[in-house]
């Protein structure tokens, strides 16, 4: 592609070289897309404060693909289980919705899979901070109890200080 040609912008009509563009792949068709990389990335941020569930879905059925693993869920099933009052169900604080690095990530939502080899399926799903995600992780209930069980002993030392 000659990256010196110019494309204008569909949404902020600025001549841009064609590096600037990312390439869209459409059955028969290939080339760059309508929008610049910035106005894209901006038009996702904007998307996602308006309904962040579709993101929600998009970052689950690429996770089961890459995982191998069931994947049967769609929008409306996601906005079904988000918590109605915004809060995380283990942590008790309010979800901190934000975009990419914009945001302390500890505490945005994060889709979680109960039982992780069972996939993205009705039942086995629940939103949770990501920090909560991230210390489950794979591990089992046994192992997340010995995992505090070992860390409050630090605790109790600490409070005998």
């Amino acid at each position: 592609m000659n990256e010196n040609k110019l494309k204008q912008c569909t949404r902020c009509k600025q001549n841009l070289t064609l590096d600037n563009y990312t390439i869209a792949k459409r059955s028969g068709w290939q080339g760059p897309r309508a929008r610049c990389r910035n106005c894209c990335n901006l038009e996702m941020k904007e998307n996602y404060f308006k309904n962040p569930f579709p993101q929600f879905l998009s970052n689950s059925k690429i996770r089961s693909k890459n995982k191998n693993i069931p994947f049967s869920i769609n929008v409306e099933y996601l906005k079904s289980i988000f918590p109605k009052d915004n809060m995380c169900p283990v942590l008790k604080v309010p979800f901190q919705f934000g975009y990419k690095h914009e945001k302390n990530k500890d505490y945005a939502p994060s889709l979680d899979r109960i039982i992780p080899e069972k996939g993205y399926v009705e039942g086995n799903l629940i939103f949770v901070c990501d920090i909560v995600n991230r210390v489950k992780s794979n591990a089992s209930t046994e192992i997340l109890e010995k995992v505090s069980n070992f860390y409050k002993k630090f605790e109790l030392t600490k409070e005998k200080k």
